[in-house]
């Protein structure tokens, strides 16, 4: 696969190729850019994962999936752990974190956003820093925080080992191999370049977990994302009518990847043995 461009379409308007990873088939973000320089491409304000207000009428709708993406993320985990240690790696607002909170379970939180760390302690939630200490979660999130990580399999060995033995990690990320990533390309919303330094699939991100010792044990598809990542990347095409497009869309998205489990967003199950 060559490589190809993908436009900042959110702040810079800037460049940035996909180059593919051989090894685990993702797609990297180039030229790779410290966590310094990537400071300059977050929005000042309104940056969706980390607002506890919706404004606008797209961060509204944005805040309304999110809400019931939260209902299902806590289904999910509650088929495994179902009561413990939590820590929600990369937990912007904390609204997932507060949630899980009120279902029983202890929560940590972490963010590398000065922003966001300033919500989270507001919001009173337990903040922690890195480097993590070992065997001591049940679960830990990141739900779309993956992505934005340079190193990812160092970052996932040191999950391994910050959880107990039987613990889960659970990751949730953009696919890359999905209907609406081939169909919208350059314009995809979900590539967000250069935020999201990689861009994995289903096949990527069970390599990168067995590597470090992780077992596969479940893949969800993400339905709800679909709409959302549809709906921006119609406006980022500058289409007429870009709600009614999106909506059509996003169905046929999720019809696309539902009896395959390859819809816009995946989130992965990855156990550490007992």
């Amino acid at each position: 696969m060559k490589p190809f461009t993908v436009i900042d379409h959110l702040v810079s308007k800037s460049s940035f190729d996909l180059v593919l990873d051989k090894e685990t088939t993702a797609l990297k973000t180039t030229p790779e850019l410290s966590d310094a320089e990537l400071e300059q491409y977050y929005p000042k304000t309104g940056y969706a994962s980390h607002d506890t207000q919706a404004i606008s009428f797209k961060a509204k709708v944005y805040a309304w999936v999110k809400r019931r993406n939260i209902k299902s993320k806590l289904n999910w985990i509650r088929q495994f752990p179902t009561k413990g240690q939590m820590l929600d790696y990369g937990a912007g607002n904390g609204d997932f974190a507060l949630a899980a909170q009120q279902e029983g379970w202890r929560v940590c939180v972490y963010d590398t956003s000065p922003s966001a760390t300033k919500i989270l302690k507001q919001r009173q939630l337990s903040t922690l820093s890195v480097p993590l200490k070992e065997n001591q979660f049940d679960v830990i999130t990141l739900w779309h925080v993956f992505e934005h990580i340079n190193k990812p399999s160092e970052a996932l060995a040191s999950f391994y080992k910050s959880l107990k033995p039987g613990g889960v990690l659970v990751l949730a990320v953009p696919n890359a191999a999905s209907w609406d990533a081939k169909h919208y390309k350059s314009f995809w919303a979900a590539y967000d370049v250069p935020r999201h330094r990689w861009h994995y699939n289903k096949h990527a991100i069970a390599l990168l977990g067995r590597k470090v010792g992780f077992e596969l044990l479940k893949t969800k598809n993400m339905y709800w994302d679909a709409f959302y990542i549809s709906l921006l990347s119609e406006q980022y095409r500058k289409t007429k009518v870009p709600w009614i497009k999106a909506f059509y869309k996003g169905l046929f998205a999720n019809f696309k990847g539902w009896q395959t489990t390859n819809t816009s967003s995946l989130t992965f199950f990855l156990q550490k043995p007992k």
